[in-house]
């Protein structure tokens, strides 16, 4: 199938659907993901779509960011890694939606907590029990979040106990995200904390993106909601890499 035909087929099926992710253009079209962004930047340059972060949803009737991104797994991962935190540590919480799940869920302790997310910063900023820092940047409106250069510098003012970062996808190497400016700022927070755990659901392992955010070595902890194959445990256990599975509260 060509680009017109594609295209075409795209703008009625965003007729019937106010989200699309870059998984499901991929799956029915059969096509790259880089052919798959190529063809999402098409539609925004025609005003059918908006791009946000793994694909696109519709001009003029998109839903509110919780509505786009909230998934049953993503708080369930949220709520297991809080109980990583203890009494007075100082977080670092990326932007990331299942970090945004984790802020919701966070202890009844004193705690100072730094971010780049305007919706974390929403939650937290109600807890009298949290001491609250928001870095600068520039303002993403679609992700509600601060990022660039600016927003890395004002990370790596901080050293903090623990960071909790999302991950666009992981794989041997390491830890992915999709655009620059997410990548850096990942690094600077990584290099600012003392402890690194990362959350991501099962759909993230073996995806690989332009973008990488660090080592296997880097990581202390992965917060998932499903036990991944032997080759994946021989491979966290390798790199000493805590595994903390949701799954396991069901089973």
């Amino acid at each position: 199938m060509g680009q017109i035909e594609r295209l075409q087929q795209m703008r009625e099926w965003i007729k019937t659907s106010p989200e699309i992710s870059l998984d499901q253009l991929m799956q029915e079209y059969q096509i790259s993901r880089d052919t798959a962004r190529r063809d999402v930047i098409v539609l925004e340059q025609e005003g059918e779509i908006i791009r946000v972060k793994n694909g696109l949803v519709r001009a003029g009737g998109t839903l509110a960011y919780e509505q786009r991104t909230e998934k049953p797994e993503k708080r369930r991962i949220g709520q297991r890694a809080a109980r990583h935190v203890q009494a007075n540590d100082r977080l670092l919480l990326d932007a990331a939606t299942t970090v945004s799940e984790m802020a919701r869920a966070l202890p009844p302790y004193p705690l100072q907590v730094i971010t780049n997310s305007l919706d974390i910063a929403d939650y937290v900023g109600a807890r009298t029990d949290i001491e609250l820092y928001v870095t600068g940047g520039r303002f993403d409106r679609h992700a509600r979040s601060l990022s660039g250069i600016k927003t890395a510098d004002d990370i790596l003012n901080y050293q903090v106990d623990c960071v909790f970062l999302g991950a666009c996808g992981l794989t041997e190497e390491g830890l992915f995200a999709e655009q620059l400016e997410e990548a850096v700022v990942k690094k600077a927070m990584i290099r600012s904390a003392t402890r690194v755990i990362v959350l991501a659901d099962h759909t993230k392992f073996n995806k690989r993106f332009f973008h990488k955010v660090c080592d296997w070595e880097q990581i202390d902890v992965l917060v998932t909601d499903q036990v991944p194959d032997a080759t994946w445990q021989e491979r966290l256990d390798h790199y000493h890499v805590d595994l903390d599975v949701t799954e396991e509260e069901t089973t």
